[in-house]
């Protein structure tokens, strides 16, 4: 069999406030060609279509377009939510997803209830055995181990509990089936693209690649944006990783798609597809000169741009954004000093006074500088006059 392995599409993230629908837009796109190029027989979706529990009708427009896109070209999608998803907003999509040919699993349910989903090849000579597991959040582990009468090693702690899940979950694979765990999880010493929510990929989320099933053919991952194979684990295993570069964590990673040939009975071999869709999200540093010059050749990318100065320069942001429309994130890199704590409170002062305590404790510096507080005392005193 053929499979295209997707996931963490984060549709409707945007980049300090811009927009990047038409970028999801080209990317899922360029998915969709791939999967028609390479004439798979299924799209495995590991969670995270969404960037938001209550995505906006442009974010929907979009995902369904490209599930419709799959589904007149006769591929059939398997597909779990992560943590960005709302599992019971899916569910309730679950039945009229079900028509276009996507298979959604909303929540943990055992084998026999509808966790275990079998797809034929195009040709009919292969079948395999989908293992799905969604997102299982902390707080909501015990509801999930429930399902399987777990005993009280369970409960030990969430990684060891999620290991014994994935055993119960994958338990009727069988040898004559392309077996495969579709699961949305951080594994120990996988390596974070720069994106993901810090909370969920910390060690009590860290589940031992030794955890995994040695039984299936391929395990594929959704949740770290970073694509990567998992070392360590008895079976191929990996994460698709992200669509786009969708945070300056990401700037150096090239986004893909995996490609994964199996048969029954043996190793699946994988291979990456490389998306090209999507600006780049780039750092340049360097004096307001240098930054200016570098950012006039990067105008298809957004730009973090950190300029070298002496000290809090008024003004400095603006001029860069006047000059690079695509810088998105403007900060001054200066050495900061050690401003000692007020001790007269706040609320004693005078404005002008409140001000320079303000600027000294957010910037680091003793004094504003004698423009900024120049322009201070004539706002100040139009205001006083006023009143």
């Amino acid at each position: 069999m053929r499979i295209l392995h997707t996931g963490d599409w984060h549709v409707g993230r945007a980049v300090r406030g811009r927009s990047r629908f038409e970028e999801f837009n080209a990317a899922l796109s360029e998915v969709v060609g791939i999967a028609r190029q390479e004439s798979v027989d299924t799209v495995l979706l590991a969670g995270d279509l969404y960037d938001h529990r209550s995505p906006t009708p442009e974010a929907d427009a979009l995902v369904f377009e490209a599930l419709v896109q799959l589904y007149t070209s006769g591929i059939p999608v398997i597909a779990i939510p992560g943590n960005h998803d709302s599992a019971l907003r899916l569910e309730a999509l679950a039945k009229l997803l079900q028509p276009i040919g996507v298979t959604m699993i909303p929540r943990v349910l055992p084998p026999g209830d509808g966790s275990l989903v079998e797809v034929p090849s195009r040709d009919g000579t292969e079948s395999a055995l989908v293992a799905c597991v969604p997102f299982v959040p902390e707080r909501r582990f015990g509801d999930a181990a429930a399902l399987f009468r777990a005993t009280e090693d369970w409960y030990q702690s969430y990684a060891e509990g999620m290991g014994r899940l994935l055993s119960a979950m994958t338990a009727p694979f069988r040898e004559d089936r392309v077996n495969i765990l579709l699961a949305h999880l951080f594994t120990d010493g996988a390596i974070p693209g720069g994106g993901e929510h810090q909370i969920t990929i910390g060690i009590e989320y860290a589940v031992s690649p030794s955890r995994l099933p040695a039984t299936a053919s391929y395990i594929a991952l959704g949740h770290v944006h970073r694509p990567q194979a998992v070392r360590g684990a008895p079976s191929p295993t990996r994460y698709a990783g992200s669509l786009l570069q969708l945070d300056f964590g990401e700037t150096e990673q090239t986004k893909s798609v995996a490609i994964v040939e199996a048969s029954a009975g043996k190793p699946a071999k994988v291979r990456e597809v490389a998306l090209s869709s999507g600006r780049r999200l780039l750092d340049v540093e360097g004096t307001l000169d240098q930054v200016l010059a570098k950012g006039a050749n990067l105008a298809d990318a957004y730009l973090r741009v950190f300029v070298d100065t002496d000290g809090p320069v008024p003004g400095i942001a603006e001029q860069v954004r006047d000059a690079l429309p695509n810088a998105v994130d403007v900060s001054l890199r200066y050495e900061r000093q050690d401003v000692p704590q007020e001790e007269t409170p706040l609320s004693s002062l005078e404005p002008r006074d409140q001000f320079i305590s303000y600027f000294r404790r957010e910037h680091g510096v003793d004094t504003p500088p004698a423009e900024l507080l120049g322009a201070f005392d004539e706002v100040l005193e139009d205001t006083q006059g006023e009143r």
